[in-house]
């Protein structure tokens, strides 16, 4: 590190090189000689050390004034060589304003969802495996975040999603069923969000089934149970951390359905507690509940047991195992971690609002220009 400048930082000295200099998070690493394997972790060093202060970081947005037409096209040729966006916007802009040229460029993106939407294929509908944990996979996932129905012949299960994250992860379960459609539509907490929607054969009528409790051939083996609690998770569930406390929580309006959830997992001798959440702010304002498990051997028995999917679920559970696996952490750089991949989430989850919003947009204006 620089002689003249001490480590810690002082306020004083992050003023003078944020404030008054403008130079980012990652160059004032670099001044400081900051030395760890991802420039993230020597970024968000940084970071820490600015909120700490009291000193309140940047907007982003105000970056999109700064960018010149020569920025956009070496953007434009980055993107079109293979990087993506959140390469290219680096740590001075936001990946939504890199999305935004590049679309007034007119340029082909692979973001997340499009490329879900791209990967998408239509075929015949094949019957469901009849595999069992795959069922209570499938039904867990289903009494947490699916709308199932018929229509016609087919059985059809939809959900929406602002996560690119939920879009992989519904089009890995029934793009090898059925047809899998994703469309953007208007929502009203976000804005904009992705619709999606599967057509399946009529051997998934048990989707259509509303249990008020956990299906009977669920708990009658402890690892079908298992794949049953990760289908809820995945799709109702949270793995947070609250004042470096992790916790894994699942969210649903039926309290029949926690409450035995609750006792089954006290066959597991894991410890779980229900609260009342309040009313939700969708539908008709419904009591939602949680069950949540709290005590750091439980946190660790579960998810080292229970096989979740959601692949942005399965980041944060392993930055947790890595916290509490260890006797004496290094707590600052497992917050780090921590950091980096809420962080990592919040910006695909505003790309892909970003990009529900112009695909909805330009959709509307073809079909408004057509008429």
């Amino acid at each position: 590190m620089a002689e003249e400048l001490p480590w810690p930082p002082r306020k004083e000295d992050l003023e003078r090189l944020y404030v008054a200099q403008g130079l980012s998070a990652a160059k004032i690493a670099r001044v400081y000689g900051l030395k760890y394997e991802s420039e993230k972790t020597a970024e968000s060093t940084i970071l820490y050390h600015l909120k700490r202060n009291g000193i309140k970081r940047r907007d982003r947005a105000a970056h999109i004034r700064k960018v010149t037409e020569e920025m956009v096209d070496g953007w434009v040729s980055r993107y079109r060589s293979g990087e993506s966006l959140k390469q290219i916007a680096g740590t001075d802009f936001d990946p939504v304003t890199v999305f935004n040229h590049l679309r007034r460029r007119g340029v082909q993106l692979r973001d997340k969802v499009e490329a879900q939407i791209q990967a998408v294929t239509k075929h015949e509908r094949v019957p469901f495996s009849a595999d069992p944990h795959e069922k209570a996979y499938l039904v867990g996932f289903a009494q947490g975040d699916l709308y199932s129905t018929r229509h016609g012949r087919s059985i059809r299960v939809k959900t929406s999603t602002t996560h690119p994250a939920m879009a992989e992860l519904f089009c890995s379960l029934f793009t090898r069923y059925g047809p899998v459609y994703m469309y953007p539509r208007k929502a009203g907490l976000t804005g904009y969000e992705w619709s999606l929607q599967a057509d399946l054969d009529s051997s998934f009528l048990f989707l259509l089934e509303k249990c008020e409790a956990i299906p009977q051939f669920v708990t009658k083996r402890r690892k079908t149970f298992l794949h049953y609690l990760a289908g809820l998770i995945d799709a109702e569930g949270s793995l947070t951390v609250r004042g470096r406390r992790p916790e894994i929580s699942i969210a649903n309006t039926n309290y029949a359905l926690l409450e035995g959830i609750r006792r089954l997992l006290s066959k597991e001798r894991v410890s779980a507690r229900i609260f009342s959440k309040g009313r939700s702010r969708l539908g008709q304002g419904n009591l939602v509940f949680s069950a949540d498990v709290w005590r750091h051997r439980d946190i660790i028995s579960l998810l080292e047991r229970v096989p979740i999917r959601h692949p942005e679920k399965k980041a944060r559970a392993r930055v947790i195992l890595g916290l509490l696996d260890v006797k004496t952490p290094d707590k600052i750089l497992w917050s780090l971690k921590w950091n980096d991949v809420v962080r990592s989430i919040e910006d695909d989850v505003r790309v892909c609002v970003k990009s529900a919003e112009t695909e909805y947009l330009e959709r509307r204006t073809k079909s408004l220009v057509s008429h």
